[in-house]
């Protein structure tokens, strides 16, 4: 093998290398955001696992006194006669 086609060889590995390279850097590029989403998404779902749980609790046990006050509170808005609700923020002017 002459001198010229060992350099040409060289220069050909070399360039297959290079984009090689380039293409694992781009690649891994692409998978880090879909990573991320991937573990967001996760536990997103725990998330909403957890709520269904809940629901379902509340659904099998609406004779139980904590899942009625949960359903006034929650869902109907009550409260005890008691209690006070504070909505909204403080009025400073001349309304």
């Amino acid at each position: 093998m002459s001198k010229r086609s060992r350099i040409a060889t060289i220069v050909i590995i070399l360039a297959l290398a290079i984009y090689a390279i380039v293409s694992l850097y781009v690649i891994w590029g692409l998978t880090v955001p879909l990573s991320r989403q991937q573990e967001e998404d996760r536990q997103r779902i725990a998330e909403l696992h957890q709520q269904i749980a809940e629901l379902e609790h509340r659904l099998e046990n609406t004779d139980d006194p904590d899942v009625i006050r949960w359903i006034a509170e929650q869902l109907l808005g009550l409260v005890k006669p008691d209690e006070m609700i504070i909505t909204g923020g403080i009025n400073h002017g001349g309304d």
